[in-house]
């Protein structure tokens, strides 16, 4: 049977062909910011550029090197930075915080609870990991910090505290650091309740499903919102940064037409 036209655009579908969902990519030499190069690609094209599995990664890949860059690029990738407590503490006190140096650093995109030191410092790290943690029994004025020496995840560790205590701890101030810091020694670390959603999006509303993260730091600061890049000296893996940064970037364009065979 002859091939059969369908009249109708990627973007509403056609799953028939790979090739079909295929973006069409463009580098732009031109550094901006992220929020620039986000504006001159959906004034020029469609959208900053956006990757949903390894044969579009490669074409990326390809489109940037044959324009003969070798370094990072912008692409559609943004976080949204926002940690919470696990108790929903949001008042005076919320938002302190006693991060170690060049912490919190988001390794490879996937450290998204915190633990205290015996120090008193705090580092994010996955939340699969299992730890000893500290809960908290009574009010935030009034509260009694109970450290449970049972290495579980954060999400168990959550559990059981909220089973058995009032929820894990809620750390306001240096007086509440203080006291953890007291109960913890001598073990290394402890979880305590913040946490933070991944909340990874890409620019055009696309699903976040696949990720090429480069196994390194991402170093976060104080930032509420950092922009992806591909990274052609790491494999074209995926980093983020502050998206005030001034960098080249790669739009998209959608191929325009499907067929059935």
């Amino acid at each position: 049977m002859e091939g059969i036209f369908i009249g109708v655009l990627c973007l509403s579908g056609c799953l028939t062909f790979s090739t079909c969902l295929l973006h069409q990519y463009h580098f732009v030499s031109d550094a901006m910011n992220w929020t620039e190069a986000q504006s001159y690609c959906r004034e020029t094209y469609t959208d900053l550029a956006t990757i949903e599995n390894t044969e579009e990664m490669k074409k990326l890949k390809d489109t940037v090197s044959a324009a003969g860059h070798s370094s990072e690029v912008w692409i559609g990738l943004y976080s949204h930075i926002d940690w919470k407590w696990s108790d929903g503490f949001n008042k005076s006190g919320a938002e302190y915080r006693r991060w170690h140096h060049n912490r919190p650093n988001y390794l490879a995109a996937n450290e998204l609870c915190v633990v205290q030191l015996k120090s008193g410092t705090w580092f994010d790290i996955g939340c699969h990991m299992k730890k000893a943690f500290v809960c908290y029994r009574g009010t935030l004025e009034d509260s009694d910090f109970v450290l449970v020496n049972t290495a579980k995840n954060w999400s168990e560790a959550q559990r059981h505290c909220r089973e058995h205590f009032r929820d894990l701890a809620t750390v306001r101030n240096n007086a509440d650091r203080d006291k953890i810091q007291n109960i913890i020694y001598p073990l290394r670390w402890a979880w305590i309740g913040l946490y933070r959603d991944p909340q990874i999006y890409w620019s055009d509303g696309s699903n976040y499903s696949f990720s090429s993260w480069y196994q390194d730091y991402n170093r976060l600061g104080s930032m509420k919102v950092v922009c992806g890049v591909a990274d052609l000296k790491k494999g074209g893996k995926w980093r983020l940064f502050s998206c005030e940064e001034r960098k080249p970037f790669v739009c998209y364009s959608m191929r325009g037409w499907c067929f059935l065979e």
